[in-house]
């Protein structure tokens, strides 16, 4: 009986110290936690342990505006892309920028072990950690700048032109029917913002249930037009299309429609003040994305060629039936002129809003009919601390939607670098594309041509 005694007492011993410090037996009453001003509810909250304040890793970072990521094993994972910390409970260490810190992890085993020491905390840049006199409330103070007001710096800043370099890696994941696809984009772009002017070059790499595709194509876009090389066809766009794309872009260059409408979508943005740059991280909900494709739905609609005739049918408003019968009691022919060309205007005027309405209330039905679902949408820019011009952009996006039955998966990463800055001066169409370009409608036949010659040739 004694030696049983003996090993009970040996045993509890062993497990006093196998135990990390901050067990459940040492741990006080759940703090109030805030995090810049925010208080943070959740099951996981702060605690004292020995003296020391211990705070849950997920639920700070993710108020802070981190990424935050767990692995089957346990890993937590936290980045804004300039500060990346790795939390990893069952190798005892937690990398700050792939370097492994000197301090002891885990503290405790609650959240299997995923709690950090204000003291620690206190060590990574952009955080202070501060606890009251009582003990009863911790506070987080990060390195963030208050959105709004960055962003309406960041509108204001002199950026008139620059060049920019952009990869997008996408992968489509379809039903067994339907397959996959895989998609690498390079592009180089050069801007000028007044008056918009735009060059892009880009080449595609894309593999369809195995079987590979490349293609490369050029864009000018000026004030000149809208010209597209796809093989070696070049393509001009029809000139409504040009013009509505060139007043969205002087919509878009005014300051203060800018901000906005990026005021919509403040919450999802987090901005982090470094030593010469800031950091702008941006994540997207189905809420906001919802909004956001009714805004694009507005512009996708103004810019569309409107091509009513006699025979697509006239409506009659109230407004047009006042006109005519002022038409018809006028004597003087000026004001019969005058009056017949007010007529023409306002039926011009209601048949084109009621073909932009029918235009996106259809839009508007075939993405509700896709049922898109945000999965993920996490995108970081650099930002140059004097200039306010951006430096880089990195993304992770992912989404769902539905075609009928079938799903689609796509993700896609995104990595872009920006130079050149207020040095492009002039981007000119050269005189051979304006020359030999057809126009989208001839070369829509030549494609139907090829196709129905193709169809031929299988018979």
């Amino acid at each position: 009986m004694k030696k049983i005694a003996t090993w009970a007492l040996a045993f509890v011993f062993a497990l006093s110290f196998a135990l990390p410090h901050g067990s459940a037996a040492t741990k006080s009453t759940a703090m109030k936690f805030v995090v810049d001003g925010v208080e943070v509810t959740s099951y996981e909250q702060p605690f004292m342990s020995h003296d020391q304040v211990l705070i849950p890793v997920e639920d700070l970072f993710k108020e802070a505006g981190y990424k935050v990521s767990k692995d089957k094993s346990g890993k937590v994972n936290v980045t804004n892309t300039h500060l990346t910390v790795d939390f990893n409970a069952a190798a005892s260490s937690i990398l700050v920028n792939g370097k492994k810190a000197d301090t002891e992890f885990p503290l405790t085993l609650q959240n299997a072990g995923n709690y950090v020491s204000g003291e620690f905390l206190a060590t990574l840049e952009g955080f202070e950690v501060e606890v009251s006199e009582d003990k009863k409330t911790v506070n987080v103070k990060t390195n963030r700048v208050d959105t709004a007001k960055f962003l309406e710096k960041m509108v204001a800043a002199d950026l008139k032109s620059y060049s920019s370099k952009m990869t997008l890696d996408q992968k489509m994941e379809q039903s067994a029917e339907l397959g996959s696809m895989d998609m690498l984009m390079d592009i180089e772009m050069n801007l000028i913002q007044d008056p918009i002017a735009l060059y892009m070059l880009s080449k595609l790499n894309m593999t369809i249930e195995g079987e590979k595709m490349e293609e490369v194509s050029e864009t000018y876009f000026t004030k000149d037009g809208f010209f597209q090389k796809t093989g070696d066809k070049w393509i001009k766009f029809d000139d409504a299309m040009t013009e509505g794309l060139l007043q969205a872009s002087i919509a878009q260059a005014d300051p203060l429609a800018q901000l906005e409408l990026t005021k919509k979508f403040t919450k999802g943005i987090h901005i982090f003040e470094y030593e010469d740059i800031y950091v702008m991280s941006q994540t997207l909900t189905n809420e906001e994305f919802a909004e956001m494709m009714e805004d694009a739905m507005s512009l996708i609609t103004g810019i569309l060629p409107v091509d009513v005739t006699e025979d697509s049918g006239e409506i009659t408003t109230e407004a047009e039936a006042t006109v005519t019968s002022t038409k018809d009691t006028a004597k003087d022919t000026a004001v019969k002129e005058e009056e017949a060309t007010t007529v023409d205007t306002v039926k011009e005027v209601v048949t084109e809003e009621t073909t932009e309405t029918v235009i996106e209330e259809e839009l508007e039905g075939t993405l509700t009919d896709l049922a898109i679902n945000i999965e993920e949408y996490y995108v970081v820019t650099t930002i140059d601390k004097k200039t306010l011009f951006p430096i880089k952009t990195s993304g992770t996006t992912h989404m769902t939607m539905g075609i009928d039955e079938d799903l689609i998966s796509i993700k896609q990463l995104i990595t872009a670098t920006f130079s050149d800055y207020n040095t492009v001066k002039e981007i000119k169409i050269p005189a051979d594309v304006i020359k030999n370009a057809i126009s989208m409608e001839e070369y829509i036949k030549q494609v139907e041509l090829e196709f129905e010659k193709a169809e031929a040739l299988k018979k």
